[in-house]
């Protein structure tokens, strides 16, 4: 290693620090003080950029996916928004044309029609999931077993 003659001027307080440094790392001379600090001071900084560097990889990274199923589940919710609306307007419209007075809640009595409806958006919700699970598997990605769960649940 190729070595440099410098003449500093030092505060008081840093001689003082070089002179401890020398002491405690046993250094015979100061210069060799000197570059085991600055040693650890580029080490120090080359850490702390890569850790910087990969936490910002990772939150960006983080970001998007969050960002990409954050946006399956508002089109979900709007989709599902969206039906409710047309159900409840479709359900005012017949009260009115039958002039409904009350209303007989499925905790009371349900209907075999309501049954029968209930059923088929059972097995469409499933059928979706399915087609779902089977996409991402042949994109690589592990299955998710709680569907599973949901499909014996259902007898699919």
């Amino acid at each position: 290693m190729e070595k440099n003659r410098r003449t500093i001027s030092l505060d008081t307080k840093t001689d003082e620090y070089i002179q401890a440094y020398m002491e405690e790392h046993h250094f015979r001379f100061p210069g060799e003080a000197i570059m085991d600090i600055c040693q650890k001071h580029q080490e120090t900084k080359e850490k702390e950029w890569s850790l910087q560097y990969i936490s910002e990889v990772v939150s960006n990274n983080l970001h998007q996916v969050l960002k990409d199923e954050l946006t399956k589940i508002r089109l979900g919710a709007n989709s599902a928004d969206k039906n409710t609306q047309i159900l409840i307007e479709y359900m005012n419209g017949l009260f009115f044309h039958h002039g409904f007075d009350g209303l007989m809640t499925t905790d009371l009595q349900e209907l075999d029609s309501t049954k029968v409806a209930k059923e088929a958006v059972e097995k469409r919700i499933a059928n979706q999931r399915q087609k779902r699970i089977d996409w991402e598997e042949s994109k690589g990605k592990q299955p998710s077993h709680r569907w599973m769960y949901i499909k014996i649940a259902l007898n699919i």
